[in-house]
């Protein structure tokens, strides 16, 4: 079905104005965040800059190359901007913001699509300018439009790709946009399978032909992207899938108990249930009086496909530790498109202003649900869920001292020192050094070969000790007794003596302590710490 001209489409000042208020409300929600980066993102800012700098995707020069990242499209689109002189810790804001804003966009044209008839134009009016404000109004929309983080990127890919779907049917546009959205996070490829499986529903229940030259076409132009970067994937690191699904896809019975909290805490806090609820209803009385647009009905259709299974994915990999549940963000803009959608045929039916007050008490109400939720996210102590589900100001204060401890290597460590961390973000950034990150996501062997320790996403396997010392390093940062308030005296002192390390402590400028205690090879000099002999102590 081709899209109606623009030309005879007549746009709405209401709308306008709506949407203005919606953009300038997701700004001012963003700063409440900082906006920040959070430390996940520099691992990809690791890889985009040895892609700018060096033209090599890996995460440590001059080793063999790992894919430990898991949005290819966001990392080669920084390395671009990075090679114009754009530093990813910026861009990657400022780009987050923009999509963000753009995606609202998108939703308030589906709305005006969504009414029309074979060959009408869309006609828009304040109503559609629902979903952006709602959209403005989830603290995680806008706290991961900051973050660093592809979030934005991917949640605009996947609404454009299943707006022009709903829209056009399976085209070559909404193929392209989904195989876009396929490059940036693999959770593209579940979505492509799911609007292929409404689609078929839908033809079967039509009694029409399941294949034909449109969906043939979807299906190439989809493929056109995502094929050729699986072949380079295969050939450039080794393996079919990126290493981090190796580590993400090792959890356990406890994966999925993660997985069911992360989704009641992200259902409860946002209040999907109850906005999936009024759009059904509202859109099931709407079919009932027979004033419900084909775009609407498949809405509901799409959206009874796509919502359980996607959040029935999120469920079984554990969802995340990051708060505000940046992992099931990408089809909240949906959950708002079928709420607004339904809210329109409860409301707009009644008389003078009373459906316009309505809708704004609502979303007055919606705002007011969310003042807790903002307040728990940017705490950075520990709270009940700490070890489970980080809050994002917890996050933050987390990176910037992961940054501080990374400069002050990156000024007095060596450039051939190879440092093993616990966190391969912030800390191996600003450092520049080469490092073994832990937790195994951009290491061939810890994903491959050593079995998994815990449930908590992103954080299954963790390196042994022997294979650490294997290695090397002169500095080991990712031992858990190795940060302290204060220089103290370490139990485990005398055994990693034996090994050839001892502990060291240094106060760092702009730490959030004023002491940092790490394990330096002894044969090593790293700054104000001499080396000293193994022997003589």
């Amino acid at each position: 079905m081709p899209l109606p001209s623009l030309a005879r489409a007549r746009p709405s000042p209401t709308l306008a104005l709506l949407l203005g208020l919606a953009a300038a409300g997701l700004l001012w929600h963003v700063t409440r965040y900082g906006p920040f980066v959070t430390d996940d993102a520099y691992i990809s800012f690791v890889y985009s800059r040895n892609l700018a700098e060096h033209g090599q995707l890996v995460f440590n020069l001059g080793e063999k190359a790992v894919e430990g990242y898991t949005n290819f499209l966001w990392t080669v689109l920084l390395a671009a901007l990075l090679k114009l002189g754009w530093r990813p810790e910026s861009s990657s804001i400022v780009l987050g913001v923009a999509l963000a804003l753009a995606t609202m966009g998108v939703t308030a044209d589906l709305m005006g699509r969504l009414r029309a008839r074979a060959g009408e134009a869309p006609t828009w009016s304040g109503w559609d300018a629902l979903p952006a404000l709602l959209l403005a109004a989830v603290p995680g929309y806008a706290c991961w439009a900051g973050g660093g983080l592809e979030t934005q990127l991917f949640t605009f890919l996947a609404t454009l790709g299943l707006a022009r779907y709903l829209t056009a049917g399976p085209s070559v546009g909404a193929g392209l946009a989904l195989g876009l959205s396929a490059l940036t996070r693999p959770e593209g490829n579940l979505i492509l399978a799911l609007v292929v499986l409404h689609c078929s529903i839908a033809r079967l229940a039509g009694r029409r032909a399941l294949l034909d030259r449109p969906l043939v076409a979807f299906g190439l132009a989809f493929a056109s992207l995502v094929a050729p970067h699986l072949l380079w994937r295969r050939w450039y690191y080794g393996w079919w899938l990126p290493n981090t699904f190796y580590i993400k896809a090792s959890g356990g019975a406890g994966t999925w108990q993660h997985g069911a909290r992360y989704l009641w805490r992200f259902s409860s806090d946002y209040l999907i249930p109850l906005l999936v609820a009024l759009g059904v209803v509202g859109l099931l009385l709407q079919r009932k009086k027979g004033r419900a647009g084909p775009g609407e009905w498949r809405l509901l259709g799409l959206a009874a496909v796509v919502l359980p299974a996607f959040y029935l994915y999120v469920a079984s990999v554990g969802g995340d530790f990051m708060g505000l549940y940046r992992f099931a963000l990408p089809i909240v803009p949906l959950v708002m498109v079928l709420a607004a959608a339904g809210l329109r045929a409860l409301l707009s039916p009644l008389p003078g202003p009373a459906g316009a007050i309505a809708g704004a008490a609502l979303l007055g109400g919606y705002l007011a649900h969310d003042v807790p939720v903002v307040r728990e996210a940017l705490r950075t102590e520990a709270t009940v869920d700490r070890g489970i589900i980080d809050p994002p100001g917890y996050l933050r204060w987390y990176t910037e001292d992961r940054a501080a401890i990374g400069r002050w290597f990156g000024q007095h460590a060596r450039p051939d020192d190879l440092m093993v961390v616990g966190g391969a973000g912030a800390q191996v950034y600003w450092s520049g050094l080469r490092s073994l990150d832990c937790f195994g996501l951009s290491d061939e062997y810890i994903a491959h070969q050593v079995p998994p320790v815990s449930n908590r996403p992103g954080h299954q396997k963790y390196a042994p000790v022997e294979y650490q010392i294997a290695r090397r390093p002169a500095i080991i940062t990712s031992n858990y007794y190795a940060i302290a308030g204060a220089p103290v005296v370490r139990p485990d002192a005398p055994t990693w003596r034996a090994r050839g390390y001892h502990y060291v402590s240094v106060q760092i400028p702009g730490l959030s302590s004023p002491w940092y205690s790490f394990l330096k090879r002894m044969d090593r000099a790293i700054g104000p710490l001499p080396a000293v002999d193994p022997d003589l102590n």
